[in-house]
């Protein structure tokens, strides 16, 4: 098969995702205390992700990045069918913890495996075209999810969740690649590489250390998580505002994103720009794309809005996976396991703050917290590598 079947199976598992997003919700909004469970629905997620995702990038670096990737998607898809059986708060929340942990998996190994797969000098192209055909399965999965949702039910949605996992595991089955073999930096002597693979998490704290980009990268993912949890967790509310509970709306809100994310990637990989100078511009004004979105009154303008933050998230996306996949092979997964791991720690913190400080201030009062803070440690972030890098 062609390589690129390799995103398009990504796209596919993506399409489900966005689609059990809208269905889910819908669910929730059924259950008494609905607001305390999709709390609890999000932070699940969000915890058994962080947990998992040292693991993650040790098994994504020791084993076959194939195998992973389809166990993943296998127990993702069961874990969802469970949920249209039993659609119980509690099985919910336990489908939801489980596929924190394969999702993390699947991402970290998928990751690692592009620079294999497609090369290095390619990579701004590939992550574009990722990016765009997430997108393009966000327009569909989410406005399909919605309108699904409305006419059918959150069960044939989910069902159909669970379908788009099993077969993308049944895809990757007859799709393989090269592993090449794990290789050390050129200064490393051959007892430093027995040295990291002993301590394999230990010695990529210290590669971190003394790479600054990529460890301003994996720690600039907490305020970026954190500011995504705040609008993951606000627009179903945003929507229910505007519309009383439409899930079509909430599906359109989502689409509109994605339509800007589409646009965003196709334009970063063809940009010349410095790829760290990119990223931490375009997550600067997302954020205030996004702050606008919440402002907005009527359902076209908070539209609008979100197709321009869904631009400059998009391009983001495409020069942070870049930046990343640079980390050289044989540390590449565990890399990304740490910035999994304070990734899924900022959804968590998020998701856990974000009913309180609605609560206190209003849903916009929440957002511009969240965003406020994200804010901060771009300008932290940027400081650090400005110093670091004349040193």
């Amino acid at each position: 098969m062609n390589k690129k079947w390799f995103l398009y199976v990504n796209a596919l598992s993506s399409l489900g995702s966005r689609m059990n997003l809208i269905a889910c919700s819908a669910l929730i909004f059924t259950f008494e205390h609905s607001a305390y469970w999709l709390t609890a629905f999000f932070v699940a997620r969000q915890l058994g992700g962080m947990l998992f995702s040292p693991l993650a990038g040790i098994l994504a670096d020791r084993m076959d990045r194939r195998r992973t990737m389809i166990a993943s998607d296998m127990g993702a898809g069961l874990a969802i069918l469970a949920i249209a059986f039993y659609p119980t708060p509690y099985v919910l929340i336990a489908a939801a913890f489980l596929n924190g942990m394969l999702y993390t998996l699947f991402h970290i190994s998928f990751q690692a495996s592009l620079p294999q797969i497609f090369g290095s000098e390619q990579l701004l192209q590939i992550n574009g075209l990722k990016v765009r055909l997430e997108s393009l399965v966000g327009i569909m999965g989410f406005m399909l999810g919605g309108w699904l949702t409305d006419h059918s039910g959150y069960t044939m949605v989910i069902a159909l969740d669970a379908a788009s996992f099993l077969f993308s595991a049944w895809i990757l089955t007859k799709l393989c690649w090269e592993e090449k073999g794990n290789t050390a930096l050129a200064t490393s002597s051959d007892a430093d590489i027995r040295g990291k693979a002993a301590n394999g998490f230990r010695v990529t704290l210290r590669y971190l250390r003394e790479t600054p980009v990529l460890l301003t990268i994996s720690l600039l993912a907490f305020p970026v998580s954190l500011s995504t949890s705040a609008y993951n967790y606000g627009l179903p509310f945003l929507a229910d505002q505007l519309r009383g509970s439409d899930a079509t709306l909430h599906g359109l809100m989502w689409t509109a994103m994605s339509v800007g994310g589409l646009i965003g990637s196709y334009v970063a990989a063809r940009l010349r720009v410095k790829l760290v100078n990119g990223m931490l511009a375009t997550y600067a004004v997302f954020s205030v794309g996004i702050v606008g979105a919440f402002a907005a009154n009527h359902a076209v303008s908070v539209l609008l809005l979100l197709v321009f933050a869904g631009l400059f998230s998009g391009a983001a996306q495409v020069y942070e996976s870049t930046l990343l996949q640079q980390a050289q092979n044989d540390l590449r997964g565990k890399v990304m396991g740490v910035q999994g791991l304070l990734s899924r720690s900022g959804y968590f913190a998020g998701f856990l703050m974000a009913p309180f400080l609605a609560g206190a201030f209003t849903l916009f009062g929440m957002l511009v917290f969240a965003q406020l803070m994200f804010v901060a440690g771009l300008v932290g972030f940027c400081l650090y590598l400005v110093f670091s890098l004349q040193k």
